[in-house]
């Protein structure tokens, strides 16, 4: 004849089910920042690229002199009239120390949009 018998206990899972949940935070930031940097990456030119669609894989191998200069280059061409126009204000307003450049900087001043 058999006989079932049971024994009542409590079993806390909790702590193991955060170290599960830990495990799992950590990974899914892991995989993140792997797709994140890899994009990043993706658009920035390398040092050394001697051939076509070699992407860096680090910071170090990144030609940062190249990208900071084609950025500048193309913002300083896409604002130079902005450039320009502050540069002679801020002449203008040295030398506005006499009335006459005074009157001259306010007109310019009203031109401005």
């Amino acid at each position: 004849m058999i006989h079932n018998v049971t024994i009542p206990f409590s079993f806390d899972t909790s702590p193991i089910e955060q170290q599960i949940a830990n495990i799992g935070e950590q990974e899914v930031l892991r995989i993140i920042r792997e797709i994140t940097m890899k994009g990043i990456y993706s658009v920035l030119p390398k040092k050394n690229e001697w051939y076509r669609g070699s992407t860096p894989k680090s910071d170090d191998e990144v030609d940062w002199n190249s990208y900071i200069k084609n950025h500048l280059y193309s913002w300083i061409e896409d604002n130079s009239q902005k450039i320009v126009d502050e540069a002679a204000l801020l002449l203008a307003m040295r030398a506005g120390r006499s009335k006459k450049w005074r009157e001259v900087l306010e007109e310019y001043r009203v031109e401005q949009p």
